[in-house]
């Protein structure tokens, strides 16, 4: 792999990536993971805002 590649997965993970990537720096989603969950919570917040 490049040493500028970033490897990014939605998750869960099974077993599409080897547990070995979670040390690599490169791994990025569970980076990905936490903010996907800030995203969701201001999607969330902003579609129920628009209801009131």
């Amino acid at each position: 792999m490049q040493q500028h590649a970033v490897v990014m997965h939605p998750l869960p993970r099974l077993d599409e990536i080897a547990v070995d990537v979670d040390e690599d720096p490169r791994a990025a989603y569970f980076r990905q993971a936490k903010n996907d969950l800030y995203i969701r919570m201001a999607l969330l917040k902003k579609l129920l805002l628009i209801g009131c």
